[in-house]
């Protein structure tokens, strides 16, 4: 899948930022209280509002050089930082050919370098989809 960007950063351009899986999870906020020794046909179910969406995107990146891929690797850890507000202009922007554009937060940013190949990096990122406001 070619064409994936946060902000401006490239996540996937289809030759040297590659994605290999695109996930995404819709989850609910509801409480599930099971009746004591009771079938469960009746438990009780409390939706207290709301969907949360986690994207995680795993990709493979391979840069010209060490030095160039440590860049990019620098450049998406600093998407994740501590103060994702709207004051530091967050959310971001994330574009890509399947899920469009959303407004997403930094979860979680993993990347895994082998000594065999040394400007390739495996890695994966978490975002989750945010109000433009919060």
């Amino acid at each position: 899948m070619g064409n994936t960007t946060i902000s401006s950063l490239v996540l996937s351009d289809g030759s040297g930022s590659i994605i290999i899986e695109n996930n995404c999870r819709k989850e609910s906020a509801i409480v599930v209280m099971p009746m004591y020794l009771l079938d469960s046909d009746e438990t009780d179910t409390f939706d207290y509002g709301g969907v949360t969406k986690i994207l995680t995107i795993t990709g493979v990146t391979i840069a010209e050089s060490i030095a160039d891929l440590k860049t990019w690797i620098d450049s998406i850890e600093a998407l994740q930082q501590g103060h994702q507000d709207v004051s530091a202009g967050y959310p971001l922007t994330f574009t890509d050919d399947l899920r469009g554009t959303l407004k997403v937060k930094v979860l979680d940013f993993d990347s895994t370098w082998s000594q065999g190949t040394p400007t390739k990096v495996d890695w994966t990122i978490k975002l989750v989809q945010s109000s433009e406001n919060a």
